[in-house]
């Protein structure tokens, strides 16, 4: 984005984070199982539709003063969270909604009108008092809004032995303009893959 001309304020953002959470060693697993998924994005749709009339008896003529009127609001929280399970793998995923339609941003082609309107739920999104991101481009996760634990049984004989666990990923990584004024805009994905240990207790 540099060098396009950008300030720090045009950088790419998570629009979609997947983990797969795998015991290596799945003779000792007795089963697994997840939290529920979040209900996110919570739509809240409401529509109010009114009409007014009044009736004028002291006027020579007879007549009536119609008036209609409508209005529409909508509430989207951004992210959307699942979770489930696969043998015995836990997968986690969050996906970042469009707050004005609710469409998943990393699958999504915005229109040139969207990516240049002032207006737009992308536009001025680390100044936001309800954004899902920080200055710093870190995600903002709340523990009451998503899930917070996998649980795996294992056999008693693992108890005080270390078992060795494998951590896959998948960040999709979005670009939508902020406050720079272009139609460019491009989704991409990292992989990853680590080993950890961890101590049975």
């Amino acid at each position: 984005m540099k060098e396009r001309g950008a300030g720090a304020c045009e950088k790419h953002f998570p629009s979609r984070i997947s983990l797969q959470l795998t015991p290596t060693l799945q003779h000792q697993v007795l089963s697994v199982s997840v939290g529920k998924s979040s209900e996110n994005p919570i739509m809240e749709i409401g529509m109010e539709k009114s009409v007014e009339a009044s009736f004028q008896p002291t006027n020579p003529y007879i007549g009536f003063n119609v008036s209609a009127g409508e209005s529409t609001t909508m509430s989207l929280k951004p992210w959307k969270f699942e979770e489930s399970v696969y043998g015995y793998s836990a997968n986690l995923n969050w996906f970042l909604h469009d707050s004005v339609d609710g469409k998943e941003v990393f699958s999504s082609k915005p229109s040139k009108l969207e990516l240049i309107n002032p207006k737009s739920w992308f536009r001025d999104r680390y100044s936001s008092a309800y954004r899902p991101f920080t200055r710093q481009g870190g995600v903002i996760f709340a523990g009451d809004e998503y899930g917070e634990s996998v649980c795996w049984k294992v056999d008693k004989s693992a108890r005080g032995k270390i078992m060795e666990w494998e951590i896959r990923g998948w960040i999709w990584l979005t670009y939508l303009p902020n406050n720079y004024r272009t139609f460019y805009h491009e989704t991409r994905r990292l992989e990853f893959r680590e080993i950890v240990y961890l101590n049975i207790p």
